[in-house]
């Protein structure tokens, strides 16, 4: 095959990683957003006077939404990173 054509193929296939990796990030994002709205709710509802069961329940509730939330943010991170560090290295070229 010319270089040229090698060349395209393998743009096409960076175009690819770079396409999912977007999607990735689009899809993290309305999840972020949904389990944000839901740590307020749960907030919301810890303000409100509960027993002391009901409370422990929404605060391990809480709890999770928060921690998965957190991992979702870092997962963002990690590919902006990537994204970054991408872009960086073809301007070294």
């Amino acid at each position: 095959m010319k270089t040229r054509t090698l060349l395209e193929k393998l743009g096409h296939f960076l175009g690819q990683d770079k396409a999912s990796q977007r999607e990735e990030m689009k899809s993290i994002r309305e999840v972020l957003k949904k389990l944000k709205d839901k740590e307020k709710h749960l907030r919301e509802e810890l303000d409100r006077d509960l027993d002391q069961d009901e409370r422990h329940e929404v605060q391990a509730k809480l709890d999770v939404v928060h921690a998965q939330r957190l991992k979702g943010l870092d997962r963002v991170k990690e590919l902006r990173a990537e994204h970054s560090g991408s872009g960086k290295s073809k301007a070294a070229d």
